[in-house]
C-alpha cells in the first residue's frame, strides 16, 4: 500500500505512526552493521525533515550576477534554463524518496502482519458508512449516461440544457425543463417542514386556496365524463399535478409515450420548483409520508418517471430515482420500490451496491423472502467473483437455496432464457408445472413480475450455463436428501399464502404486467382504482375535502368516457361490465377504430393545448448560445 493512498484516506496522524516505526527500523539496521550509501540517507533525511522552500527570486538575482556581462537576451535565457534543470532535479529526488518509503512501508506491513489498530479502526469505519439512500444529483440526469454510452458529440446536439433560455434561473435536477414550458411562478402548492423523526425531516405538500378550487374542479371534471372539462382544468392551470397525472396516463394507453413521459416531467419540474429550502435529496433523510394525500402526486410522478427513462436504457439513471423513491418513505415503502431496485442494480452493472443493499437489510426489511432479491444477490455475486472461490461458493449456495425455496420460478425463466427441459425428467420432477400451479396467487403474481422484468438479465451464456449447473446440483440433493427440498418449498409457499399487501398491488398496477394483474386478489379488482391515486391507504390523512361532487350520469359514451368514469371514487366495474354486455348485444361494431379514434384526438387537444399556453422565452444573447457542457458522467 503506497503512502500516497494512506495519506489520502487516513491523514497525517496515522502517518506519524508509521514514520516513527521507520525511523526506529532504519536506526537498527545502522547499528547492525547495515550499509547504505550517501545519496539515501540524504534523501531519507529530507523526507523525514522537511526541507525549507526556496526564495524564486534570489535564483534570478544569482543568474543575473553571474550574467552581468553578457547581453540582455542571454539573461533572459540563463534563468529559465536553471530553474528547468533544478525541477527535473527535485522530481528525481522525489520520485526516489517515494519509491524509498513506500518499500519500507512494505516491509514494516509484512513484519508486523496487520495494520496499526487506529488504520484498522479507520478502515472498518469506512466500510460501515455505506449509505444506501444517498444519491449524487448529477446521476438523475439521463444526458450524463447517454453522453457515457455514446458521446458527448452525439448527445450535446439533442442537448434541450444548452438551449435553455434565460427564463430558468433557478436550478433543478429532477428534469431538464423544455424552453418551449410554461415558467413556473406559482404551482399553487408548497413544501412545509413539519417534524422530526430521529436523524431524519419530515416534509409535507400543501395546497393553497387558490389551487384547492382548481382541485375541485378537477374532481367535477373527473364525475362529468367529459374530456373537455379536464382539458379545461389545465388550461386553468398549466402545472396542476392530478390533470398532468391522469392526461399522462391517457398518452401512454394512446401508445403516445414521448407526450406521457413530457407530462410527468412537466410534474416533477412543478414538485421541485417548490420544494423547502432544507429539502435535500441527496441525503436520503428528508421524508414524505405517503398517507398525506397531498404528497402522493411526487410519489406517482417518480415512479413513472424512473420507468420512462430506463425505457431509454438509462438504468443507473433509473437507479438513482429509485433510491429517491424510497427514500421518501422507507419504512413503508408505499409503491414497493424495492421490487424493481435489484433490476436497475443488475443493468446498470451496479453489482456492489445490490450486494451491500442485501447484506444490511437483508434481516431488518426481510429481503430473504422475496423472489427477486433471491435471486438477484446471488446472480450478482456471480459476475462480482472468480470461479473457485469463497463468494462463488457462496453464490451457487445461495442460487440452490433460492431455487428449492421458489421452484415455480425456474421454468417461467427458463423460457425467457430460451432453454428447453421438456426431456429433461429430473428438472420436471422437480421443477415442473406441478411446482407452478401449486404456487399460491401472491407468490405467482411476484415470479411473473420478475421473469417478465428482469428474466432479460439470465440470458447471457455464462449466466444460463451456471444456472443450468446449479439446477442440476439442485436435482441432487432432491434426490439425495428429499426433506431438505421439500422443507424448504413448504416454507416459501407458507410465506405467501395470504393476501399480497397494498404496496405491492399498487406496484404490480402501475408496473403494467398483465400477468401479475391477473392473479391480483378479488377484493382489488372488484374496488374502484384511481389512476392518480391508486388504492388510497386506509390512514389517509387530508387537510381540506371536497367541496362539491356532482355527477352526472352519462352511459355508453365511449372510450374517453369510460376512462374518465375509472378516476370517480364511486366507480362500479361491475356495472360498468353489464354496459359493455348491452352494448354487445345491440351490435356495437366498430369500438376498436372508435377507441383508436378517440384517443388519438384527446391527445392532439392535449398537444394543442399545450402549445397554446406556452410562453415564447426572451431572445439569447451570443453568450448563451455556447453554454458549457453538463458535467461528466463518473
Amino acid at each position: 500500500m503506497s503512502s500516497r493512498a494512506l495519506k489520502k484516506l487516513h491523514g497525517k496522524d496515522d502517518l506519524a505512526i508509521i514514520e516513527k516505526s521507520l525511523t526506529s527500523t532504519k536506526a537498527h539496521k545502522t547499528n547492525s552493521g547495515a550499509n547504505s550509501s550517501e545519496d539515501e540517507d540524504r534523501s531519507e533525511e529530507e523526507f523525514v525533515s522537511t526541507p525549507k522552500k526556496q526564495n524564486l527570486f534570489s535564483l534570478v538575482l544569482e543568474d543575473e550576477e553571474l550574467s552581468s556581462g553578457n547581453d540582455e537576451a542571454v539573461q533572459e535565457i540563463i534563468p529559465n534554463a536553471s530553474k528547468s534543470t533544478k525541477k527535473k532535479k527535485n522530481k528525481k529526488k522525489n520520485k526516489r524518496n517515494k519509491k524509498l518509503v513506500e518499500e519500507d512501508i512494505d516491509e514494516l506491513l509484512a513484519s508486523t502482519g496487520s495494520l496499526p489498530p487506529t488504520l484498522t479502526t479507520a478502515i472498518s469505519r469506512a466500510g460501515d458508512s455505506f449509505d444506501p439512500l444517498s444519491i449524487q444529483l448529477k446521476n438523475l440526469n439521463p444526458e450524463n449516461e447517454m453522453k457515457k454510452k455514446f458521446g458527448q458529440k452525439v448527445v450535446g446536439e439533442n442537448s434541450r440544457r444548452r438551449q435553455t433560455h434565460k427564463t430558468y434561473k433557478k436550478t433543478v435536477h429532477l428534469v431538464t425543463p423544455d424552453p418551449g414550458w410554461h415558467p413556473v411562478t406559482k404551482t399553487g402548492f408548497e413544501m412545509n417542514l413539519v417534524g422530526r423523526e430521529g436523524e431524519c425531516h419530515v416534509f409535507q405538500i400543501e395546497h393553497k386556496s387558490e389551487y384547492q378550487k382548481i382541485q375541485n374542479k378537477f374532481w367535477d371534471a373527473v364525475d362529468s365524463m367529459a374530456p373537455e372539462n379536464l382539458m379545461a382544468v389545465l388550461q386553468l392551470h398549466a402545472y396542476h399535478i392530478d390533470t398532468l397525472l391522469q392526461l399522462s396516463e391517457v398518452c401512454r394507453m394512446s401508445e403516445d409515450p414521448q407526450m406521457a413521459a413530457e407530462l410527468i416531467e412537466r410534474a416533477l419540474y412543478a414538485f421541485e420548483s417548490s420544494f423547502h429550502p432544507l429539502f435535500n435529496m441527496t441525503t436520503g433523510k428528508c421524508l414524505l409520508k405517503y398517507k398525506v394525500w397531498e404528497n402522493r402526486g411526487f410519489f406517482l410522478a417518480l415512479f413513472r418517471h424512473l420507468i420512462n427513462v430506463g425505457n431509454r436504457g438509462c438504468y443507473r439513471t433509473s437507479l438513482e430515482y429509485c433510491k429517491l423513491l424510497l427514500g421518501l418513505d422507507p419504512e413503508a415503502d408505499p409503491l414497493c420500490a424495492l421490487l424493481f431496485i435489484d433490476f436497475y442494480s443488475l443493468r446498470s452493472d451496479e453489482y456492489t451496491y445490490l450486494i451491500q443493499l442485501y447484506t444490511l437489510w437483508k434481516d431488518s426489511r426481510n429481503l430473504r423472502i422475496l423472489p427477486n432479491f433471491a435471486f438477484s444477490v446471488p446472480l450478482a455475486m456471480f459476475h462480482t467473483s472468480q470461479p473457485d472461490t469463497p463468494q462463488r461458493t457462496g453464490a451457487d449456495e445461495m442460487l440452490q437455496e433460492s431455487l428449492m425455496m421458489f421452484p415455480g420460478l425456474l421454468q417461467p425463466l427458463l423460457e425467457e432464457c430460451g432453454v428447453n427441459t421438456e426431456a429433461d425428467k429430473s428438472i420436471n420432477k422437480h421443477f415442473g408445472e406441478h411446482k407452478q400451479q401449486r404456487q399460491p396467487a401472491s407468490l405467482r403474481q411476484l415470479v411473473h413480475l420478475y421473469v417478465g422484468r428482469t428474466g432479460s438479465c439470465w440470458k447471457a451464456p455464462e449466466c444460463v450455463e451456471w444456472l443450468e449447473a446449479n439446477v442440476k446440483k439442485c436435482c441432487e440433493i432432491g434426490e439425495s436428501n428429499p426433506e431438505r427440498f421439500s422443507q424448504l418449498t413448504s416454507r416459501g409457499y407458507s410465506i405467501y399464502r395470504g393476501v399480497a399487501p397494498p404496496n405491492v398491488c399498487r406496484h404490480l398496477l402501475m408496473s403494467d404486467n398483465k400477468k401479475a394483474i391477473a392473479d391480483l386478489p378479488q377484493e382489488v379488482t372488484s374496488s374502484s382504482i384511481l389512476s392518480y391515486d391508486p388504492l388510497p391507504p386506509a390512514d389517509t390523512v387530508r387537510s381540506y375535502d371536497r367541496q362539491s361532487n356532482r355527477v352526472r350520469a352519462v352511459s355508453n359514451q365511449g372510450f374517453l368516457s369510460a376512462f374518465i368514469n375509472s378516476l370517480r371514487p364511486n366507480f362500479d366495474v361491475n356495472a360498468l361490465m353489464a354496459e359493455d354486455e348491452e352494448a354487445e348485444l345491440d351490435g356495437a361494431a366498430g369500438g376498436a377504430g372508435n377507441l383508436r379514434r378517440a384517443g388519438a384526438g384527446l391527445i392532439n387537444a392535449v398537444r394543442e393545448l399545450l402549445n397554446n399556453i406556452e410562453l415564447v422565452g426572451p431572445e439569447r444573447d451570443d453568450e448563451d448560445a455556447q453554454l458549457p457542457p453538463n458535467d461528466e458522467w463518473d
